[in-house]
Protein backbone atom coordinates (compact mmCIF):
# COMPACT_ATOMS: atom_id res chain seq x y z
CA UNK A 1 0.00 0.00 0.00
CA UNK A 2 0.91 3.57 -0.33
CA UNK A 3 2.86 4.97 2.29
CA UNK A 4 1.75 8.45 3.95
CA UNK A 5 4.48 10.99 2.63
CA UNK A 6 5.31 13.63 0.38
CA UNK A 7 2.03 15.55 1.49
CA UNK A 8 -0.32 12.39 0.66
CA UNK A 9 -2.38 10.61 3.45
CA UNK A 10 -1.75 6.61 4.07
CA UNK A 11 -3.34 4.03 2.12
CA UNK A 12 -6.15 2.01 4.27
CA UNK A 13 -7.71 -1.73 3.37
CA UNK A 14 -6.89 -5.10 4.64
CA UNK A 15 -3.75 -7.60 4.21
CA UNK A 16 -4.91 -11.08 4.60
CA UNK A 17 -3.29 -14.38 4.85
CA UNK A 18 -3.89 -16.68 2.14
CA UNK A 19 -4.49 -19.91 4.51
CA UNK A 20 -7.82 -21.05 5.48
CA UNK A 21 -8.87 -19.25 9.01
CA UNK A 22 -5.23 -17.63 8.99
CA UNK A 23 -5.01 -13.44 10.15
CA UNK A 24 -6.49 -10.75 8.74
CA UNK A 25 -5.00 -7.01 9.44
CA UNK A 26 -7.14 -4.15 9.17
CA UNK A 27 -4.60 -1.61 7.94
CA UNK A 28 -4.85 2.33 8.94
CA UNK A 29 -1.66 3.22 8.44
CA UNK A 30 1.38 2.54 6.34
CA UNK A 31 4.77 4.44 6.96
CA UNK A 32 8.47 3.81 4.65
CA UNK A 33 11.76 4.69 6.60
CA UNK A 34 13.35 6.70 3.18
CA UNK A 35 16.83 5.07 4.75
CA UNK A 36 16.05 1.06 4.67
CA UNK A 37 13.28 1.62 2.50
CA UNK A 38 11.19 -0.61 4.41
CA UNK A 39 7.39 -0.56 4.62
CA UNK A 40 5.85 -0.86 7.63
CA UNK A 41 1.82 -1.29 7.52
CA UNK A 42 -0.04 -0.74 11.12
CA UNK A 43 -3.47 -1.66 12.32
CA UNK A 44 -5.93 -4.13 14.42
CA UNK A 45 -5.89 -7.30 13.76
CA UNK A 46 -9.49 -8.46 13.04
CA UNK A 47 -8.97 -12.21 12.70
CA UNK A 48 -6.40 -14.66 13.20
CA UNK A 49 -5.48 -18.77 13.12
CA UNK A 50 -6.74 -20.66 15.65
CA UNK A 51 -3.91 -22.83 17.48
CA UNK A 52 -5.05 -25.12 20.87
CA UNK A 53 -2.63 -25.15 23.52
CA UNK A 54 -0.70 -27.91 24.60
CA UNK A 55 -3.86 -28.49 27.26
CA UNK A 56 -6.63 -30.08 25.40
CA UNK A 57 -9.47 -28.74 27.59
CA UNK A 58 -8.05 -25.24 27.31
CA UNK A 59 -10.44 -23.20 24.81
CA UNK A 60 -8.67 -22.36 21.05
CA UNK A 61 -6.64 -19.10 21.44
CA UNK A 62 -6.44 -16.92 18.34
CA UNK A 63 -2.67 -16.19 17.31
CA UNK A 64 -1.52 -12.03 16.99
CA UNK A 65 0.46 -12.27 14.35
CA UNK A 66 0.70 -13.49 11.15
CA UNK A 67 3.43 -16.65 10.11
CA UNK A 68 6.79 -15.58 8.32
CA UNK A 69 6.34 -16.65 5.62
CA UNK A 70 3.01 -16.99 4.83
CA UNK A 71 1.60 -15.87 1.58
CA UNK A 72 -0.88 -12.33 1.98
CA UNK A 73 -3.57 -11.14 -0.52
CA UNK A 74 -3.28 -7.13 -0.33
CA UNK A 75 -6.83 -5.16 -0.82
CA UNK A 76 -6.46 -1.60 -0.61
CA UNK A 77 -9.71 0.82 -0.44
CA UNK A 78 -10.23 1.86 -3.69
CA UNK A 79 -12.57 4.41 -2.74
CA UNK A 80 -9.90 6.08 -0.26
CA UNK A 81 -7.67 5.43 -2.90
CA UNK A 82 -9.40 7.24 -5.65
CA UNK A 83 -10.50 10.66 -3.23
CA UNK A 84 -6.65 10.85 -2.25
CA UNK A 85 -5.52 10.29 -5.46
CA UNK A 86 -7.88 12.90 -6.65
CA UNK A 87 -6.81 15.35 -4.20
CA UNK A 88 -3.29 15.02 -4.70
CA UNK A 89 -3.92 15.64 -8.84
CA UNK A 90 -5.84 19.02 -7.80
CA UNK A 91 -2.91 20.11 -5.81
CA UNK A 92 -0.87 19.79 -9.09
CA UNK A 93 -3.14 21.40 -11.38
CA UNK A 94 -3.09 24.08 -8.82
CA UNK A 95 0.59 24.68 -9.49
CA UNK A 96 -0.65 24.81 -13.39
CA UNK A 97 -3.17 27.15 -12.68
CA UNK A 98 -0.61 29.51 -11.14
CA UNK A 99 2.22 28.84 -14.35
CA UNK A 100 -0.64 29.60 -16.70
CA UNK A 101 -1.92 32.80 -14.80
CA UNK A 102 1.97 33.60 -14.86
CA UNK A 103 3.01 33.23 -11.26
CA UNK A 104 6.13 31.12 -11.68
CA UNK A 105 6.67 30.85 -7.82
CA UNK A 106 8.57 28.03 -6.64
CA UNK A 107 6.33 25.38 -4.83
CA UNK A 108 7.22 24.34 -0.93
CA UNK A 109 4.66 22.30 0.18
CA UNK A 110 1.65 20.77 -0.88
CA UNK A 111 -0.83 19.27 1.98
CA UNK A 112 -3.27 16.88 -0.09
CA UNK A 113 -5.44 15.61 3.03
CA UNK A 114 -9.31 16.54 2.92
CA UNK A 115 -9.84 18.68 6.07
CA UNK A 116 -8.19 21.31 4.12
CA UNK A 117 -5.99 20.57 1.10
CA UNK A 118 -3.83 23.56 0.22
CA UNK A 119 -0.28 24.39 -1.87
CA UNK A 120 2.30 26.56 -0.49
CA UNK A 121 4.87 29.12 -3.06
CA UNK A 122 7.71 30.95 -1.68
CA UNK A 123 7.42 34.46 -2.38
CA UNK A 124 4.21 37.13 -2.19
CA UNK A 125 1.29 38.73 -3.67
CA UNK A 126 0.74 42.16 -3.14
CA UNK A 127 -2.54 42.77 -1.24
CA UNK A 128 -4.21 44.99 -4.09
CA UNK A 129 -3.58 41.70 -6.50
CA UNK A 130 -4.78 38.73 -4.47
CA UNK A 131 -8.22 38.95 -5.39
CA UNK A 132 -8.00 39.06 -9.59
CA UNK A 133 -5.88 36.59 -9.47
CA UNK A 134 -7.93 34.29 -7.18
CA UNK A 135 -10.47 34.72 -9.86
CA UNK A 136 -8.07 34.01 -12.75
CA UNK A 137 -6.58 31.03 -10.60
CA UNK A 138 -10.50 29.83 -10.19
CA UNK A 139 -10.79 29.83 -14.13
CA UNK A 140 -7.66 28.47 -15.12
CA UNK A 141 -8.12 25.31 -12.97
CA UNK A 142 -11.34 25.07 -14.51
CA UNK A 143 -10.30 25.21 -18.00
CA UNK A 144 -7.51 22.27 -17.03
CA UNK A 145 -10.08 19.95 -15.82
CA UNK A 146 -11.98 20.56 -19.00
CA UNK A 147 -9.25 19.96 -21.28
CA UNK A 148 -9.37 16.72 -19.69
CA UNK A 149 -4.91 16.52 -19.82
CA UNK A 150 -3.28 13.07 -19.04
CA UNK A 151 -1.34 12.40 -16.28
CA UNK A 152 2.39 11.16 -16.80
CA UNK A 153 4.80 9.27 -14.98
CA UNK A 154 8.65 9.06 -15.63
CA UNK A 155 11.46 8.11 -14.18
CA UNK A 156 14.28 9.80 -15.17
CA UNK A 157 17.77 10.61 -14.56
CA UNK A 158 18.50 13.74 -12.53
CA UNK A 159 20.07 15.62 -15.44
CA UNK A 160 17.12 15.30 -17.28
CA UNK A 161 14.44 15.90 -14.63
CA UNK A 162 16.19 18.62 -14.03
CA UNK A 163 15.92 19.77 -17.64
CA UNK A 164 12.18 18.65 -17.31
CA UNK A 165 10.88 20.08 -14.01
CA UNK A 166 13.10 23.76 -13.93
CA UNK A 167 12.05 24.69 -17.52
CA UNK A 168 9.82 27.27 -16.49
CA UNK A 169 11.66 28.28 -13.30
CA UNK A 170 13.96 27.10 -10.95
CA UNK A 171 11.57 25.44 -8.67
CA UNK A 172 13.75 22.31 -7.99
CA UNK A 173 17.12 21.64 -6.22
CA UNK A 174 17.43 17.60 -7.01
CA UNK A 175 21.09 17.81 -5.65
CA UNK A 176 18.77 17.56 -2.69
CA UNK A 177 17.22 14.00 -3.92
CA UNK A 178 19.06 10.69 -2.92
CA UNK A 179 19.96 8.21 -5.67
CA UNK A 180 20.53 8.57 -9.43
CA UNK A 181 16.90 8.96 -10.73
CA UNK A 182 13.74 11.13 -9.90
CA UNK A 183 10.16 9.66 -10.57
CA UNK A 184 8.85 12.82 -12.39
CA UNK A 185 4.87 13.29 -12.96
CA UNK A 186 3.08 15.50 -14.92
CA UNK A 187 -0.19 16.69 -14.15
CA UNK A 188 -1.80 19.28 -16.57
CA UNK A 189 1.25 19.31 -18.27
CA UNK A 190 3.10 20.78 -14.98
CA UNK A 191 6.19 18.00 -14.67
CA UNK A 192 8.02 17.98 -10.69
CA UNK A 193 9.33 15.40 -9.27
CA UNK A 194 6.30 13.25 -7.11
CA UNK A 195 6.28 10.29 -5.42
CA UNK A 196 2.38 9.63 -4.78
CA UNK A 197 -0.78 8.28 -7.15
CA UNK A 198 -2.69 10.42 -9.04
CA UNK A 199 -5.64 10.54 -11.43
CA UNK A 200 -5.13 9.46 -14.89
CA UNK A 201 -6.05 13.38 -16.24
CA UNK A 202 -7.35 16.19 -15.19
CA UNK A 203 -10.94 15.24 -16.13
CA UNK A 204 -11.31 13.19 -13.26
CA UNK A 205 -11.74 16.20 -11.32
CA UNK A 206 -15.49 16.52 -12.56
CA UNK A 207 -17.40 14.32 -10.98
CA UNK A 208 -16.55 15.96 -7.07
CA UNK A 209 -16.12 19.66 -8.45
CA UNK A 210 -12.71 20.25 -7.55
CA UNK A 211 -11.13 23.55 -7.41
CA UNK A 212 -9.62 26.87 -6.32
CA UNK A 213 -11.08 28.23 -3.14
CA UNK A 214 -9.72 31.91 -1.49
CA UNK A 215 -8.91 33.47 -0.31
CA UNK A 216 -5.53 33.65 -0.86
CA UNK A 217 -2.85 34.17 2.12
CA UNK A 218 0.73 35.45 1.00
CA UNK A 219 2.44 36.42 4.44
CA UNK A 220 6.21 36.35 5.40
CA UNK A 221 7.51 35.43 1.79
CA UNK A 222 4.98 32.05 1.74
CA UNK A 223 1.59 32.37 -0.65
CA UNK A 224 -0.82 29.32 0.05
CA UNK A 225 -3.23 28.60 -2.43
CA UNK A 226 -6.27 26.72 -0.76
CA UNK A 227 -8.47 23.89 -3.27
CA UNK A 228 -10.81 21.47 -2.75
CA UNK A 229 -14.20 19.74 -4.38
CA UNK A 230 -17.21 20.97 -4.45
CA UNK A 231 -15.87 24.34 -6.09
CA UNK A 232 -17.22 23.74 -9.76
Amino acid sequence: MHPQGGGQPTDIGIISSTTEGGAKLKVEKVTIDRETGVVTHAGTLISGHTARTCNSDEEPVAATTFEVGSRVQVSVDADTRRLLSECHTAGHVVDSAMARCGQNLPPTKGYHFMDGPYVEYRGKIPPEERETLLENLKAAFQDLVQEDIDTTIQTLSKENAEEVCNNIAQNFDFSDYPGDTVRVVSVANFPCPCGGTHAKSTGDLKDRGWGIKGPIKSKKGVVRIRYGPDCA
